[in-house]
């Protein structure tokens, strides 16, 4: 009977192939339509069998070391320029190359299925697929396997303790001058007295301006409250349990199947996909909110089943998500491939892809091996977390700022709420910082200052006046000094905290270069360094790169009272990489 379906299925698609010349082009797209239905249709199948999946083969595998974007240490003081002149000849790089990100893993070839399928065409929704094990899978785990059993533990990091903020300077009072003692002159004879003049009706008094109403409450009736990042997030109110610990590797399939039956797929998604849209989380940010909550709605519960019932939502959102287990301390974790490259987080290698590991606060991965159960290959056609953030909409806690230097003075308010939640955010490259932003409407308050403030001067002028309000607006510090860790700031981060280095503010400047005065740019990388270069009109003597037909001069914002054209020293010789081309293509 199964292969019957089988043939069945199989003839309706061939004959819908055969049928796409004859037929218009939107019943290609049709005939597409019903292939990525029935690829769905076969991911459902997937997640109605993942139970059965958990509850199969674990497998161990090693843990890779974090990768390090660069190990050249950064200055620790910051470099100055000893004289603010051009170079008496023009010094010409030579052509710089766009930075690569390190190589994926490359997939080992895989056992063909005996059984041939048509080109194009998922498996068929009636067949279980079998599960795969990669090639870097090590022994087997026993089904035994203990997992940590601890109660009320946190699967969501604390609130950290960031550093102090900037404070916008207060204008000094300066006191007045004392003025001299005039002479004392004669007295004057009284003049007559005037006849006294009628009061003048006293004005009617100006109506009270109205009082901006406060911003309506949301209503608490049938919602809960998620303690996210010290700002309380209020969801609808969704009635499911979970297991309040678990023993062994084979109860991430009870908990699972216990899920489905209270269909927590259904109920808890409806009721958190509109909040999560609301607020504007992207995909890693999602995990990190489901993360608290799983702590706000069972904080009794031990981090195990709390870990597996986020993966069990993130599974159902469709992302590629693994649950997995440290084989020594039983602590759960879960297993993400990127579409960014990340530096500074533990990793393995799985089927020629790389799964990062994300762990409740406190879990130390080195120096044990980490164990997940076999999936089928379909599981890979899962999406990738995207780590870039496109804007976040969460409570606004105003912090105000207030940067002078030179001609430019740029003030307002930061959303000191966004803090906490990109402090220890995954260390991603330079241009996905960049092409990341956190407020848009801070932004845009930045370039309208900018513009108004730097109006009616040329181009070269307003470039090097924005870029040394960049030099000595903010104070400098290295990460290590200043935070104790390599901490890369989203552009709003330089208005929040007193210190910058050198791949912030070539962030905030290559930004503000571009929106406000319309200059084309390059992110550049040196080692141990982030500079930039700037496209400007006419014949500036310094040094400077040719790439993609235009001329390009180095502008560095940490190289304190430099100007355009003029390079530090050590890397007058050194061709720079380019992180990113502002505008983009």
């Amino acid at each position: 009977m199964k292969g019957m379906r089988r043939f069945i299925l199989t003839g309706i698609l061939m004959g819908s192939v055969c049928a796409v010349p004859a037929q218009a082009p939107q019943s290609y797209q049709e005939f597409r339509k019903s292939i990525l239905d029935n690829y769905d249709e076969f991911r459902k199948t997937i997640l109605e069998h993942y139970a059965d999946f958990l509850n199969g083969t674990w497998h161990e595998y090693e843990p890779m070391m974090p990768q390090v974007k660069d190990k050249t240490p950064k200055p620790k003081k910051v470099p100055r320029v000893k004289e603010v002149k051009p170079a008496a000849e023009p010094v010409k790089l030579p052509k710089p190359k766009v930075a690569d990100a390190p190589k994926p893993v490359k997939p080992q070839p895989e056992k063909k299925d005996p059984e041939v399928k048509e080109p194009g065409m998922p498996p068929s929704p009636f067949d279980v697929p079998k599960t795969v094990t990669p090639p870097e899978a090590k022994d087997p785990v026993p089904p035994t396997l203990k997992v940590k059993p601890d109660l009320k533990t946190p699967i969501l990091a604390a609130l950290p303790d960031v550093p102090k903020p900037v404070l916008p300077e207060e204008p000094e009072e300066t006191p007045a001058p004392e003025q001299p003692a005039k002479p004392v002159e004669p007295e004057k004879p009284a003049e007559p007295t005037k006849p006294a003049e009628p009061e003048k009706p006293a004005e009617p008094e100006k109506p009270a301006q109205p009082v901006k109403p406060a911003a309506p409450q949301e209503s608490r009736v049938g919602k809960d409250p998620i303690q996210f990042y010290g700002m309380e997030i209020l969801v609808p109110s969704v009635d499911f349990k979970i297991m309040q610990s678990m023993n062994t590797v084979g109860d991430f399939a009870r908990n699972w199947k216990m899920m489905d039956e209270q269909k927590v797929s259904d109920k808890a998604l409806k009721a958190l996909k509109p909040k999560l849209k609301e607020i504007g989380l992207n995909d890693y940010l999602t995990y990190e909110f489901l993360c608290a909550y799983m702590d706000s709605k069972f904080p009794q519960m031990a981090a195990a089943p709390k870990m597996s019932a986020v993966h069990y939502l993130l599974t159902h959102l469709g992302y590629n998500a693994r649950i997995a287990l440290l084989t020594k301390t039983g602590d759960p974790i879960i297993l993400m491939p990127a579409k960014q490259n990340l530096y500074g987080k533990v990793f393995m290698n799985m089927g020629g892809e790389k799964y990062y590991v994300m762990s409740a606060p406190g879990v130390s991965v080195m120096g044990q091996t980490i164990a997940t159960c076999d999936l089928p290959k379909v599981q890979d056609g899962g999406k990738k977390f995207d780590f870039q953030i496109k804007g976040l909409n969460l409570p606004v806690k105003e912090h105000p700022f207030n940067i002078s230097y030179g001609k430019l003075n740029l003030k307002g308010t930061v959303n000191e709420n966004l803090m906490p939640i990109v402090y220890r955010y995954p260390q991603m490259e330079t241009a996905d910082f960049a092409e990341s932003w956190l407020d848009k409407g801070v932004r845009d308050d930045l370039v309208a200052q900018v513009k108004e403030q730097l109006e009616g001067m040329d181009k070269v002028a307003a470039t090097n006046e924005l870029l040394q309000f960049v030099q000595s607006g903010f104070s400098y510090a290295t990460d290590d000094a200043f935070h104790g860790f390599e901490k890369p700031y989203f552009l709003e981060e330089n208005l929040f905290y007193p210190k910058n280095d050198c791949e912030d503010r070539a962030i905030f400047y290559t930004y503000l270069l571009w929106n406000a005065l319309g200059v084309e740019n390059q992110l550049l990388f040196y080692p141990g360094h982030e500079s930039a270069s700037v496209a400007l009109p006419g014949e500036i003597y310094g040094t400077s790169y040719e790439y993609d037909g235009k001329k390009y001069y180095i502008s560095d914002p940490t190289y304190i009272g430099s100007i355009t054209g003029q390079c530090m020293p050590q890397f007058t010789t050194t061709s720079p990489k380019i992180d990113l081309s502002l505008p983009t293509k």
